[in-house]
């Protein structure tokens, strides 16, 4: 049985629509799969989106439901499924939360699983993967879904970008990974053209794509208000509004939300409106996905004076102008270079830096650019590909930058079990007095 929890307050009017918009995008791939009409697992960040909304596939976004599961503190019981079937615990949460309804829905000859939340996720028609290097379940998650749902065929295309040489212009080699981008875009295409037999609109993939690079500049426009005193919206709204960039990438309700969500924060800035009725200290959300079950702790530090004026997490996007993009005619070839150049945006800065990194590189133009007064992390157990990096690149920060206030809080994205409210807030409390310490010496 779900554990009631707290109500985390938003600051902004745009935060308090999304879970009414998550809520529409699972309605709308029940409805897509009642209707006869193509629906596909999907993950973040996957580089598919502007194909899928060409070819009128219905999305559903595997991440997202057990996100959801988590929030509403149920997702226990699909991670014991997972379990009974030797999956382990440390895996990934949202694929093994995923995996157990995926077991528990064949267990029941394919019938939704009881009280499953928000009425659960379509069985899908087919299943677009994307291996890269922010996240490693990417292949396996399909596959191992696969054993419960062995009629649906999966497409795992691989999506890669130059890794970072202290001595190397990733340049140089820049064209070798556009190939191999593009042909597994074309891969994706063939597949899904062969499982709706329908045929790729070339045009409207182009305008799509057109979209998608006006949504990214209406994104970091509005996130760039932030850098207002006092910040008119945090992360713990932001946790909520990378929604529309996340899953309805490629809709015209994705540009509007960030469109509106712009002109809400000015509207507040101009009435000096801010999240936190006194703002004491300014926080980045370093790095590591949120503890899905207890948003209410942004509400924790921000009664303490503290907000988050940015986040490294879920801003998966940057101007276009700032990525140096060539006029390219191909959209596969847009949708692929804007990627990399994105992934590889922070590199020049970092050769710059002698024993730097370019996701420390990040950190540190942010906390140049919000006024920084800390950086808290959350390292998730069971997500290994980034938040095993997250140590490093709190010790990298202070070695290459400065002896900055850090807060490593450790967790899970969806397994309950790990947290503590009690031990958190503690934990929080002695944060906030380094900070405070910090001011009165200044």
């Amino acid at each position: 049985m779900a554990e009631e929890r707290k109500q985390r307050m938003t600051a902004t009017a745009a935060a308090a629509k999304i879970p009414k918009m998550v809520r529409a995008n699972f309605t709308a791939n029940l409805k897509a799969k009642e209707e006869g009409r193509p629906v596909a697992f999907s993950f973040i960040v996957n580089c598919y989106d502007e194909i899928l909304r060409a070819m009128d596939i219905v999305p559903a976004w595997a991440e997202s439901y057990s996100g959801i599961c988590a929030a509403k503190r149920d997702a226990g019981k699909y991670l014991e499924k997972a379990e009974s079937q030797n999956f382990s615990r440390s895996l990934c949460t949202y694929a093994t939360c995923g995996l157990g309804f995926e077991y528990w829905r064949n267990e029941l000859g394919g019938e939704m699983p009881p009280d499953a939340p928000w009425g659960g996720i379509a069985r899908p028609d087919f299943i677009l993967g994307t291996g890269q290097m922010l996240c490693d379940p990417r292949y396996k998650w399909p596959q191992a879904a696969q054993h419960y749902m062995q009629d649906v065929p999966a497409y795992i295309g691989g999506f890669y970008w130059p890794p970072y040489d202290e001595n190397m212009d990733q340049r140089e080699v820049e064209n070798y990974y556009l190939k191999y981008a593009v042909d597994e875009l074309k891969g994706a295409i063939a597949f899904i053209e062969k499982q709706t037999q329908k045929k790729m609109d070339w045009n409207k993939l182009e305008e799509i794509t057109d979209l998608v690079d006006r949504t990214w500049d209406m994104f970091i426009d509005a996130y760039e208000l932030r850098k207002a005193r006092p910040t008119p919206m945090d992360t713990g709204d932001a946790m909520n509004t990378m929604v529309p960039l996340a899953f309805m990438l490629g809709t015209q309700e994705a540009y509007d939300f960030y469109k509106d969500l712009y002109d809400e924060l000015k509207g507040r800035i101009d009435k000096k409106e801010g999240v936190a009725e006194d703002e004491k200290y300014r926080l980045l959300w370093g790095a590591g996905l949120p503890p899905w079950f207890a948003l209410s702790d942004f509400q924790y530090f921000n009664n303490k004076g503290a907000v988050f004026p940015a986040e490294r997490t879920y801003r998966e996007a940057e101007r276009i102008d700032r990525l140096d993009l060539p006029k390219l005619s191909d959209p596969l070839e847009r949708i692929a270079l804007r990627w990399m150049r994105y992934w590889t945006h922070w590199y020049d800065a970092a050769r710059k830096r002698k024993g730097s990194i370019p996701e420390v590189e990040r950190l540190i133009e942010y906390i140049e650019d919000y006024q920084i007064d800390g950086v808290v992390f959350h390292k998730a157990f069971s997500c290994r590909t980034w938040h095993s990096g997250i140590l490093l690149q709190a010790q990298i920060l202070k070695e290459v930058y400065r002896e900055i206030p850090i807060l490593v809080l450790e967790g899970d994205i969806v397994d309950i079990s790990s947290y503590n409210e009690g031990a958190t807030h503690l934990r929080i409390d002695a944060f906030i007095e380094v900070l405070e310490n910090l001011k009165n010496k200044c």
